[in-house]
């Protein structure tokens, strides 16, 4: 199905090779920051440092992030995607030197900043690079395009980074082996340097107006009453899955040993139904409109969660996070259309509403690895899923009874 529909939008878009040309690059990257992504929690924890402590340090990377964000986003000059690569993978290179390289609670909050700071600038440049380099009317199909690449980048990350962890030992061999994808995708990245055409009337990602902080504060509360509750589900199925891809790879790596499979098998199921469920999702919500589509796919997905705490088969544990995962997978899009809803009546707060949205998806992605940490520490990782899978519920219940999600 992803082959096909990459195959279709190569027919449609032959002349316009450099977003295949960036999809590339973005592959390879992805699969860069996916290894890793599945290494750190590992890494960190076989350092002696605790789960609940390793939560915490994992969280600060989107602590990082926000400062970013609120910080050097409002300063910088200029957001064009060459130089945004360019720091991108510059700082991405650290990554893995100081990860592997150091054993000490500070090196591993520097290593956090480091990767919240790259993948900021990762999307800045990717942004920047669709709208700078393609006419409107392509941005949808272009960005669709990307997010496919992207998507099978961290559909593969998981399983490689279980294979890495059995034929090389976290160190300067490691860092050897990751830096292949990273090279590869600095080969396209020069590729679309000196390739790509850019429009002329583009200057650039938009930043942030600097709105004094009360009238800021204000704006904020006024929409803050209006769409709480989808701030919340924002939140929340933000927390899970941060709190999944948390102690995951622990549970990942246990179960494969304990079954004689590869460990990644459980986060590679876990990490492969966004890319099936993005070309159907808009008839699921069609069907049942993105409140209760939202709503139905969280309180579900919970529910598969609460059962993955009680099975024991390899199997069967395999084919419940898959449907877990895909259930989270139709809320993401069905939460994202009802901002675009809420934006479409009021299109005056657009830049308050995206700062909404992003404030409280880095909520989620603060909270879920501090939350996961501390489950796994303390009720260990079946009753971790089961806690997660309760709060879930609980979230997505209360929201259903609310008759109006716009008042």
């Amino acid at each position: 199905m992803i082959l096909h529909r990459l195959q279709s939008e190569v027919s449609k878009h032959r002349i316009n090779s450099k977003i295949f040309t960036a999809g590339m690059m973005v592959f390879f990257f992805v699969i860069f920051d996916g290894i890793l992504m599945y290494l750190s929690p590992i890494t960190i924890s076989n350092s002696g440092i605790s789960e609940s402590l390793m939560g915490l340090i994992l969280g600060s990377s989107s602590i990082a992030g926000m400062l970013f964000d609120i910080i050097l986003c409002r300063t910088l000059k200029s957001t064009h995607y060459r130089s945004m690569f360019l720091f991108m993978f510059v700082l991405s290179m650290l990554f893995p030197i100081f990860l592997f390289g150091g054993n000490t609670v500070t090196i591993y909050f520097l290593t956090m900043a480091v990767w919240g700071f790259y993948y900021n600038f990762y999307n800045i440049g990717t942004l920047d690079f669709v709208e700078r380099t393609n006419n409107p009317e392509q941005h949808t199909s272009n960005f669709g395009i990307l997010r496919s690449f992207e998507g099978l980048g961290y559909f593969i990350a998981p399983f490689l980074g279980s294979l890495l962890l059995l034929i090389v030992h976290p160190g300067p061999k490691m860092i050897l082996v990751l830096s292949i994808p990273l090279i590869i995708s600095f080969f396209f990245y020069i590729r679309i340097r000196h390739s790509s055409t850019e429009r002329k009337e583009y200057s650039g990602v938009a930043r942030k107006d600097a709105l004094s902080f009360f009238k800021e504060i204000s704006l904020w509360k006024n929409i803050w009453s209006t769409i709480f509750p989808i701030l919340l589900l924002t939140l929340i199925i933000n927390l899970l899955d941060a709190a999944i891809w948390t102690f995951g790879p622990l549970f990942s790596e246990n179960f494969g040993s304990v079954n004689n499979i590869p460990g990644g098998v459980f986060m590679t199921a876990y990490a492969l139904p966004p890319i099936l469920v993005g070309w159907s999702v808009g008839f699921v919500a069609r069907k049942f409109g993105n409140i209760h589509t939202a709503h139905g796919s969280i309180a579900l997905g919970s529910i598969i969660l609460v059962i993955v705490g009680f099975i024991t088969s390899p199997i069967l544990l395999v084919f419940s996070i898959f449907i877990a995962s895909f259930f989270f997978a139709i809320g993401w899009p069905a939460i994202n259309a009802m901002y675009a809803e809420y934006i479409e009546k009021t299109p005056t707060l657009r830049k308050e509403t995206e700062t909404l949205q992003d404030l409280f998806t880095n909520f989620g992605d603060t909270g879920g690895p501090i939350v996961g940490g501390y489950m796994a520490q303390y009720l260990g990782f079946a009753h971790s899923f089961i806690a997660l899978g309760f709060v879930g519920i609980i979230v997505a219940t209360y929201l259903s009874l609310q008759r109006q999600i716009f008042r």
